[in-house]
């Protein structure tokens, strides 16, 4: 027997502003204990992606690190550093126009005590990088 890693379906372009995406979480067992769902999206100029995750708190952390240039001691460092953190999702290393970028999601809110450790930790490495950014992503009121 063959399982399924993904699912598709094709729709008209004209009608996908309108639509409700058809997507069934009722396979996710974990949903029976978590009472939030953190939805990330990257668009491209070809494509759009989604990446929805269950969760169990309404605040997170999400880092954004932007310039510099990628090498195997950048990659240690903000490695050890995320290591002390539960990561949600991260976008790897990219590398776009010259430009690195890397984005990560932490289970974790500012207003937690281990949030003065990440702050820590990361301005020991902002000589490293042209920016960075913390910025807690809250519940969206729809």
């Amino acid at each position: 027997m063959i399982s399924r890693i993904t699912n598709a379906y094709i729709q008209h372009i004209s009608e996908f502003p309108k639509t409700v995406l058809n997507i069934s979480l009722n396979e996710l067992k974990i949903l029976e204990n978590c009472k939030y769902l953190l939805v990330i999206h990257s668009i491209t100029e070809e494509s759009l992606r989604l990446t929805i995750y269950p969760i169990n708190r309404q605040n997170i952390i999400k880092i954004t690190l932007f310039g510099g240039n990628l090498s195997n001691k950048i990659f240690k460092k903000v490695t050890k550093i995320l290591q002390k953190f539960q990561v949600i999702h991260t976008s790897g290393f990219l590398k776009i126009k010259k430009h690195l970028f890397f984005e990560c999601y932490l289970n974790l809110s500012l207003s937690e005590e281990k949030s003065k450790d990440l702050k820590a930790s990361l301005d020991n490495i902002k000589n490293i990088f042209k920016e960075i950014k913390i910025e807690e992503i809250g519940l969206k009121n729809i």
